[in-house]
């Protein structure tokens, strides 16, 4: 008998911004809770949360947000949508999710 799969983690990807516009992530760092920006070590900013996903977003200053951690695809859009409003309020750039992918489900 073949072992029931189990997804153990989604990784997801979308962008948020218009090409030619970028997101100050310092600036986006002081005002979003739970994040930690540090350039000298990796160029993205990196924001965790809890609820209502538990899960971890790489946000690039092109806008690119890279979602992992979550257990399923709806859980992912749950939270990249989490993700897209807490920059959203944080940022004066109109921030609009397109593109979004499952780019790598990691399988048990």
């Amino acid at each position: 008998m073949i072992p029931k799969a189990i997804i153990q983690n989604v990784v997801s990807t979308a962008q948020l911004l218009d090409r030619n516009s970028k997101l100050d992530l310092y600036n986006l760092a002081e005002i979003v809770k739970n994040s930690k920006y540090a350039p000298e070590r990796f160029s993205a900013l990196i924001i965790r949360i809890q609820q209502p996903i538990r899960s971890t977003a790489l946000i690039f200053s092109n806008g690119r947000i890279v979602c992992v951690g979550t257990k399923s695809v709806k859980d992912s859009e749950i939270a990249i949508g989490h993700f897209v409003d807490m920059i959203s309020s944080a940022s004066s750039l109109p921030i609009r999710m397109r593109g979004f992918k499952i780019q790598i489900s990691s399988i048990k």
